[in-house]
């Protein structure tokens, strides 16, 4: 089951991570910002984990465990298989609802040249989705 408002999305891993003796599986994720994969692109994460990385900046929240310790790392060693695929998924549902958001509420006028309004509505959307 997955909750969460239209910038995050929550939801609970099946097994786990654990750190410091505790199993973690409620996690909060939000979309990866430009910033996120520009932090992640100049680590010394290596490219096939860029993915991993990307996740890890963009977890709100996983259990208990503090922020700046929900890294690359972590994950790697401690997230199995299925959970980041439970995770990938989130991401892509959050993805899709911020995008049917956007769309249900972003109509604008645009002019048909630029220096002039037609008065027909056209929908525009500021976020970039990668």
């Amino acid at each position: 089951m997955m909750t969460g408002n239209e910038k995050t999305l929550s939801g609970i891993l099946e097994i786990g991570v654990e750190y410091e003796g505790k199993v973690h599986r409620d996690f909060t994720l939000r979309l990866p910002t430009v910033g996120d994969e520009i932090d992640v692109g100049g680590s010394d994460v290596p490219d096939a984990g860029f993915r991993v990385a990307l996740m890890a900046a963009s977890l709100v929240s996983l259990g208990t465990i503090p922020k700046g310790a929900i890294t690359y790392e972590l994950l790697c060693e401690e997230l199995c298989g299925e959970d980041f695929g439970l995770i990938l998924k989130a991401h892509e549902d959050l993805k899709k609802k911020r995008k049917a958001l956007n769309e249900s509420t972003a109509t604008s006028p645009m002019p048909a040249s630029g220096s002039e309004s037609t008065g027909i509505a056209t929908k525009t959307s500021a976020l970039l989705v990668l």
